[in-house]
């Protein structure tokens, strides 16, 4: 029973987790092209970061359409 709850609680604090705004979302342009420019400066990225970076060009690409 004590796993059943265990299972059900994790399920509901993912898709909480899951439906939240994206952290870049809420950053303020200036945040962004910093973050951006971070980003830039560094010519070998692990994999983590560059999939960060990557993420952080498309919030500044959708902010520019908007």
């Amino acid at each position: 029973m004590k796993m059943i709850k265990a299972t059900i609680v994790s399920l509901v604090i993912l898709c909480v987790a899951a439906c939240g705004g994206d952290k870049y979302s809420k950053m303020s342009n200036a945040e962004l092209a910093e973050k951006k420019r971070h980003c830039d400066s560094i010519p070998k990225k692990s994999a983590v970061f560059a999939n960060g970076c990557e993420k952080i060009s498309k919030e500044i690409k959708s902010r520019k359409k908007k």
